[in-house]
């Protein structure tokens, strides 16, 4: 990585706080918070002495350790990431700060503390519509999610989905074909997924990765950089799928489960829930809209929220 690539302030700062061990979305959240509430910029809480992190901020001891002690080693390891991400023509936003995706910031109440973004920030300006699905892959869920993003291509939707999980990757990979505007929110972090090849496209199904349109696509983490995908990263991908999306379409939820759990935190918001022919009673019930596949011929805007 070339020392000649400019780093922004910001980015620095959003990546040193991502960085520290121990401080995860909840706490990064706190810091940003309590620099707030005190009149304190990000810059100056990486400066601040131990005394003053140990009075006024609730931070691990390791946290701690870092800023002080291995303050040093800890900005050069943050300015490599910083380095590589603005190399790759890539963002990492902190919550409240421009940039931040609205519809993440109004409508999840602990939202993520950092967002890294990748490609065109332009696609969320449009409605914008996701596929949900609990179960694994069959024909049906196939013909749901290809319907959906089609119908969704036709009205000028921009589609959201995740991108290693299959259910997801239909959808992705069915606006990809299309030339169509889609966001694809990751389970794991930004170069866990695309490694040195930023520019390469590695949501798909065979083992060759095109290249990423980047004009139609905007590639969304809220893990840090180098993570990899665990078992609870999931959720809060699904969370962040339906947060982004005006119109949500579950083809299968089970009972009780994950994907049930995030569509009815999306209606309590006020977002549109559809149910794919209404197979989930309790989503009905709750005040999704029951659906069929000629539903979506027609002008899916209908379907829009007013929040």
């Amino acid at each position: 990585m070339p020392d000649s690539v400019r780093v922004q302030t910001g980015l620095l700062d959003a990546i040193r706080l991502w960085e520290l061990p121990h401080v995860g979305e909840r706490g990064a959240l706190r810091v940003l918070a309590t620099c707030r509430r005190t009149g304190r910029s990000l810059a100056t809480f990486f400066r601040l002495p131990e005394a003053v992190l140990l009075a006024d901020y609730e931070l691990h001891p390791a946290a701690l350790t870092r800023l002080t002690r291995e303050r040093d080693e800890h900005d050069v390891r943050c300015r490599w990431w910083a380095q590589r991400l603005a190399a790759a023509g890539a963002d990492a936003v902190l919550h409240g700060e421009t940039g931040y995706p609205r519809r993440l910031a109004e409508r999840l109440a602990s939202p993520p503390a950092i967002v890294a973004l990748l490609g065109q920030r332009d696609v969320l300006a449009q409605p914008t519509l996701a596929v949900l699905n609990s179960r694994a892959v069959d024909e049906r869920v196939v013909r749901a999610s290809h319907a959906a993003v089609h119908a969704a291509i036709d009205q000028g939707f921009t589609v959201v989905s995740g991108g290693m999980k299959a259910s997801h990757r239909i959808a992705a990979v069915a606006a990809r074909a299309a030339a169509a505007p889609r966001v694809v929110v990751l389970d794991r972090g930004l170069f866990a997924t695309f490694g040195a090849r930023t520019d390469s496209d590695p949501f798909g199904f065979g083992p060759r990765r095109g290249p990423l349109d980047a004009r139609r696509t905007l590639v969304v983490s809220p893990f840090r950089l180098g993570d990899h995908a665990a078992a609870h990263n999931g959720r809060r991908r699904d969370e962040i799928v339906a947060a982004l999306a005006d119109v949500v379409l579950v083809v299968h939820a089970r009972p009780g489960g994950i994907i049930e759990r995030v569509a009815l935190a999306a209606l309590d918001r006020g977002q549109s829930v559809l149910s794919w022919y209404g197979e989930n009673a309790g989503l009905v019930a709750a005040g999704a809209t029951a659906i069929e596949e000629a539903d979506l011929a027609t002008e899916l805007r209908r379907y829009l929220a007013t929040e």
